[in-house]
């Protein structure tokens, strides 16, 4: 009979301290329960406002990455104009090339030569009167 006691006594004690650690942590759940409430109003409040800002970010980049686009590309189509340009500049130079020989630079460069020391002596022959 008193092993029956002393169960029942024991039993009573450990389900005395088992409450006393249970009740704390009732209550810090109670409290983390109303915090995550109080958050999630404030949340449901918020939450549009920085959803439309959102929206509208995403549609201001993609305006601008399409008038980028548009501007690379007609900047594209500028530079390969240029391109072909140059390369006309290019081929008539080589067809030019191709038609000039080297006798014609030399009568340049002795035309040059000449006109340059009847230059000189056009100065020299009027600064001494």
């Amino acid at each position: 009979m008193y092993l029956e006691i002393s169960v029942v006594v024991l039993s009573t004690v450990f389900l005395l301290i088992a409450a006393a650690l249970f009740i704390p942590f009732l209550m810090q759940i109670w409290r983390t329960a109303k915090n995550i409430n109080t958050t999630l109003q404030i949340l449901n409040q918020n939450l549009p406002g920085i959803l439309n800002n959102l929206e509208e970010i995403t549609t201001n980049i993609n305006k601008a990455s399409s008038t980028v686009n548009k501007q690379v590309e007609s900047l594209s189509q500028v530079v390969r104009r240029i391109q072909g340009v140059l390369e006309i500049f290019l081929s008539l130079e080589n067809i030019l090339r191709a038609g000039i020989r080297l006798p014609y630079f030399k009568a340049v460069t002795t035309a040059t030569a000449v006109f340059k020391g009847a230059r000189a002596f056009l100065n020299v022959f009027r600064s001494s009167r």
